[in-house]
């Protein structure tokens, strides 16, 4: 029997779970083995600069079972990340209570780790329609081609669409400047392909104007990229895309743009003079030389993408203001954005996207790329605010893509638990129910080759251009993904298919992982599995639904979500041998029977469960 019970993933001990917006009152509860006599128990609170600025005491409320229930009830007016503790005293002196890498509260006579609580203003926008659906990635020159492509002068065209991507250095730089000639035409040919998997929503890596085929290097962000298509077929995508019930949402890079561009126009390739040509440009104040024209600011090094001086007035209004880049592509049928590099953007330039994204539609969404925690982010000597309201209303979801792969490949089960407890606790519910839950993306190893064998590490570049998996190994890994892709489209947030996946693609990191879709030789099984997860999505508990834990040991990973009246539950068994697992009555989704008083589990295989 446990001294001290508090835990604020759990309801019971702190309501409501996660962060919470200003002034909302937060109770805590706090059970204390009957033994215990304390002269009092306080709860501390510090602002992120370690300050102290409330220190209120528990009242003692009653018993339950054998211990005391201690409570109080409190509020935060200021937006900010904040931390707590609780310390108290008996006859042998001071003692406090903190944080275990669980959440559980531990006794201890040193200072001890603090929770952390997160206070927010509201976000703007309900965004029902994001939350419950299937989210689709797509890089459009390797998705699909309708007709020609017209290539520009410095293209390398693929003549055969399943070719390898060019991966070898040209006098030591990639140039990424290869082609397949993927286009927008090709992803409206493939909506209902899309519809088919319920897809509702589709992210568009960047599809402006640019030199290269990944195109975070923007030449012109008010252009399509005319290898891709016209603005026509923009807005035709959109409208299409629409009709069946899906959103569009576009990649905003900027951070930085292209040294080939209209902005910097270092090659010449633009009528227009660019900031490198002369410092009459009225595109000069966009950048940061330190010594023009040859040595500016750029990102990570890269001479290729000259950072932006985000300061500048003229390129906050021309991204930001009316009439500008995020509100033409938005009027034009976008639901949204998802924000590149995010930690390179300052925060006044980050209050203004999202400001302009929400005054075209309060229910249009701002995603940000981060790698890791967002609400304890802190990057270039600064804490990140992303998450206290009128920043993003969502990030990618990084962490849990680690922890799920560690479980499903490493048995890490209790790494996955806690990063999910911890993700809800610090999170808002807003947030939590948004998140762009994905477990593969264009910067990443692919979803299957996660789990081959071998890792990237230990091949050659050539090596890793044409590896594929044995037979046996291949089938293997389509078990281990199944695993992984029941828990990412039953979790709270937005699971996210990068291209591909679902037809079994195989790829290492960049460029292999961007490879293009095989469509001759789908793998219909993979197509299958994502087609009834995608079904199964459309339940609407996963909108909005609690997640509870309900078996966390012995390589099973079962939790629940509910919503009402309706409850889903998911088990995962990572061994190598089959479970029962006991449950009341209750409808299989995934093979589509009924299921009374226990459920089969076989080895290395998931089941999603509705519970009557």
């Amino acid at each position: 029997m446990k001294n001290i019970l508090f835990n604020p993933f759990y309801e019971k001990y702190k309501f409501p779970q996660g962060a919470i917006k200003n002034s909302d009152q937060v109770k805590i509860t706090v059970l204390v083995i009957e033994t215990y006599q304390f002269y009092y128990l306080d709860l501390l609170v510090k602002d992120d600069g370690n300050q102290e600025i409330k220190r209120l005491s528990l009242e003692k409320k009653g018993h339950e079972n054998n211990y005391q229930v201690y409570q109080v009830t409190f509020s935060l007016a200021e937006k900010g990340l904040y931390w707590y503790y609780f310390e108290c005293c008996d006859v042998y002196g001071t003692h406090f209570i903190g944080s275990n890498r669980d959440l559980d509260g531990v006794l201890t006579d040193y200072y001890p780790t603090s929770w952390q609580l997160l206070v927010h203003q509201a976000f703007i926008g309900e965004l029902n329609w994001f939350k419950g659906k299937v989210m689709y990635q797509i890089m459009v020159d390797r998705f699909f081609k309708v007709g020609q492509t017209i290539p520009k002068p410095h293209a390398i065209m693929h003549d055969d669409w399943c070719d390898v991507p060019h991966f070898q250095a040209t006098n030591g730089v990639v140039l990424n400047n290869d082609f397949f000639g993927g286009n927008l035409q090709g992803v409206i040919a493939k909506l209902d392909y899309l519809q088919s998997l319920n897809v509702g929503v589709i992210y568009l890596n960047p599809i402006f104007e640019a030199f290269s085929n990944h195109k975070y290097d923007t030449g012109d962000y008010r252009k399509i990229d005319s290898m891709l298509g016209t603005e026509a077929d923009f807005q035709l995508l959109c409208a299409k895309a629409k009709e069946k019930g899906i959103a569009i949402i576009f990649d905003g890079v900027y951070n930085h743009t292209g040294d080939d561009s209209i902005y910097f126009n270092k090659y010449q390739r633009y009528p227009e003079l660019g900031a490198y040509q002369s410092r009459a440009s009225k595109y000069y104040r966009w950048y940061k030389f330190i010594n023009w024209p040859n040595q500016y600011a750029c990102w990570w090094g890269f001479k290729t993408l000259p950072a932006v001086n985000q300061q500048d007035p003229y390129y906050q209004q021309f991204i930001t203001g009316k009439h500008g880049v995020l509100d033409k592509w938005l009027t034009q049928g976008a639901k949204g954005v998802r924000l590149d590099v995010i930690d390179e953007l300052d925060n006044t330039f980050l209050d203004k996207i999202y400001a302009a994204v929400k005054a075209n539609d309060p229910e249009n969404i701002v995603i940000g790329e981060v790698w890791e925690d967002a609400s304890t982010k802190h990057a270039y000597n600064q804490r990140r605010r992303y998450l206290w309201g009128k920043q993003v209303d969502s990030v990618m979801n990084y962490p849990l893509k680690k922890a799920i792969i560690d479980f499903i490949k490493h048995d890490n089960l209790t790494g996955l638990v806690i990063q999910i407890r911890h993700l809800i606790n610090n999170y808002p519910k807003h947030v939590i129910d948004s998140l762009m839950n994905h477990l593969g993306t264009h910067d990443t190893v692919r979803l299957l080759t996660n789990f081959a064998p071998v890792s990237p590490d230990q091949l050659r570049k050539e090596e890793q251009a044409y590896y594929h998996m044995s037979e046996a190994e291949y089938h293997e890994a389509v078990r281990r993904l199944k695993m992984a892709t029941a828990i990412q489209f039953t979790l709270p947030g937005v699971p996210s298919i990068f291209y591909g996946d679902e037809t079994g693609m195989e790829g290492f990191r960049d460029p292999f992982c961007r490879r293009t879709i095989d469509w001759d030789h789908i793998n219909q099984d993979l197509f299958n599995w994502y087609q009834k997860l995608g079904k199964i999505r459309h339940l609407s508990v996963f909108v909005d639904g609690q997640y509870y834990e309900e078996s966390t040991s012995n390589n099973v990973f079962a939790f629940s979500r509910k919503k009402d009246h309706e409850k889903i539950l998911t088990i995962v068994n990572n061994n190598h041998y089959d479970i029962s697992y006991h449950l009341g009555e209750g409808f299989d989704l995934i093979d589509e029977l009924a299921v009374s008083k226990k459920v089969n589990v076989p080895k290395k295989t998931a089941k999603i469960i509705k519970l009557n």
